[in-house]
């Protein structure tokens, strides 16, 4: 899984344009964002990564992808502190964080974080993929 972030000036029409040239290529996403200032960062993950990269591409709109775990956890209050504590205690650094999913008692997200295997070995079976 990534996540992807997409740098966009803090105007209307931005988001909906990258949202746009998303859904016109059928790509379904869980996206997010944050502003600062003049710019704003949206970050999202797709169902469908190749087809999500073509279509920003074929629109000349610059991106990065980020290599990303999927944790699950379960959807109660101070879950995600507990799997974010363990992550700091091990000394590895969260980058992205992003909710992709809460259904059924379960939540799932996408995370980045600085030191992939040593993340996998501090969240055991939380992480899948």
């Amino acid at each position: 899984m990534n996540i992807y972030t997409v740098e966009l000036k803090n105007q209307p029409g931005e988001l909906a344009h990258v949202c746009e040239v998303l859904g016109r290529a059928g790509i379904n996403i869980e996206p997010a964002g944050a502003t600062s200032g003049d710019h704003g960062t949206v970050y999202f993950t797709a169902q469908d990564e190749p087809g999500a990269a073509a279509a920003l591409e074929g629109a000349g709109i610059e991106f990065r992808t980020h290599p990303a775990l999927t944790v699950t956890c379960p959807d109660q209050a101070g879950e995600a502190a507990k799997f974010t504590r363990r992550l700091a205690n091990a000394n590895i650094n969260a980058e992205w964080l992003l909710p992709v999913s809460i259904c059924q008692g379960q939540a799932t997200f996408a995370l980045c974080v600085d030191k992939f295997d040593e993340a996998r070995s501090a969240l055991g079976d939380q992480v899948s993929g």
